[in-house]
């Protein structure tokens, strides 16, 4: 990769002059873009050490660019421009998070050289809401005040993901799941912290609050559309889990049928006589029980037979590989016919692309989610997205 290089991806003049010459004063060399595609056959040829991406420009798709250059394991470090809006910015975070692209930070309008000089610096990340100066980072400590602080500032947020009905196109429900909100690190994925809940014993306070939250927001849409939640191995040690997913879907009048409990395969291994216990009472109840990221731990037909699942989730590892592996395209086969002969339903995660949602409905599985129908959203732009997918339907 070269040093000291900029491509500028903005069709805005004024923006991508100031920028052009704040770079150059810095010793950059700078290339200029206002189209996606010659965007990314400028990075190809290129190499540039740094990207500044408008997210927003009418002619492209900014999300979709990110994803691109993480297909591309670009490892540019990139600013994003722009007034972002507040669905988009989260949307941009994630990606950004998700595929580990190197985000240097994000400038709004009106572009302060001074902080368009510190990101070019490689300098630490700026605020990312920052207006008026910049602020210096500390590395994000993760243990039990870190998540107690977390919890009372209301810094947890619930994002959701559609499920579709794969034969109809009908969205059949959302997944919640949890994010931490940071005031300076900006979105962290559950994968950062919830080993250290766990150990701690706060998962349960932040299950109950995912459960509530996803709740309040399936009510505020449907009155039939199910909400899938993610249940932490811990969880199934005691009692507390029943109690809580009772008294909350009483104390909300929300009907158990709708919830949908994901566990992952090693989570019913820990205890096995207990997990039985606690999953048959859960199921008496009404409640659905989905065997998360199948494939990927040490089920065996004996413990799926033995234990009340209703669902057979296969794992994004095998979707997202399905094309370009023979392998991959044999165990989601395998898969759904097990999942057939044992009753199960089936939904598979990380459907990013139509090849994929058609092969997967051509061997049987009847649901699905991911990127090709929508990214984790918050509950306002869960809401849009709801309404514009029903009014092309």
């Amino acid at each position: 990769m070269s040093t000291n290089t900029l491509l500028i991806l903005d069709d805005d003049v004024t923006l991508t002059t100031l920028m052009t010459a704040v770079a150059k004063d810095l010793g950059f060399e700078v290339k200029h873009c206002e189209d996606g595609r010659q965007f990314i056959d400028a990075i190809l040829a290129w190499k540039p050490s740094h990207l500044a991406i408008d997210l927003v420009m009418p002619s492209i798709d900014g999300i979709e660019i990110l994803k691109t250059l993480a297909r591309m394991d670009c490892q540019s470090s990139i600013i994003l421009t722009s007034g972002i809006g507040s669905v988009l910015l989260p949307l941009a975070q994630l990606t950004a998070l998700e595929h580990q692209l190197n985000i240097r930070g994000i400038l709004h309008h009106p572009v302060l050289p001074h902080l368009l000089q510190k990101l070019l610096a490689d300098h630490p990340s700026v605020d990312l809401h920052a207006t008026d100066h910049t602020q210096v980072v500390k590395p994000l400590s993760i243990d039990h005040e870190s998540i107690d602080a977390a919890i009372r500032q209301q810094q947890f947020v619930v994002y959701y993901q559609p499920q579709i009905e794969l034969f109809t196109g009908e969205v059949i429900g959302f997944e919640a799941l949890l994010r931490w909100q940071h005031p300076q690190h900006g979105i962290q994925l559950p994968e950062l912290f919830i080993h250290v809940a766990e150990d701690t014993g706060q998962i349960e306070a932040l299950t109950e609050y995912v459960v509530v939250t996803g709740i309040q927001f399936i009510q505020s849409i449907s009155s039939t559309l199910c909400l899938s939640v993610n249940i932490s191995a811990k969880s199934l040690h005691n009692d507390r889990l029943i109690m809580m997913l009772e008294q909350v879907c009483q104390r909300f009048a929300f009907d158990p049928a709708r919830m949908i409990l994901e566990l992952t395969e090693t989570a019913t291994m820990l205890d096995t006589q207990q997990a039985e216990r606690i999953l048959t009472h859960l199921r008496e109840q009404g409640f659905k029980l989905s065997i998360d990221d199948f494939g990927t731990g040490y089920s065996s037909m004996s413990q799926l037979a033995a234990l009340p699942f209703t669902e057979l989730k296969i794992d994004k590892s095998f979707v997202t590989t399905m094309e370009a592996s023979s392998k991959s395209r044999k165990v989601i086969a395998s898969t759904l016919k097990l999942a057939e002969s044992l009753g199960l339903e089936t939904i598979a995660e990380g459907i990013e692309n139509s090849m994929a949602a058609i092969g997967l409905r051509e061997l049987g599985c009847r649901f699905g989610q991911g990127y090709f129908f929508a990214r984790p959203m918050d509950a306002a732009a869960s809401k849009v997205w709801l309404s514009h997918w029903n009014g092309q339907r």
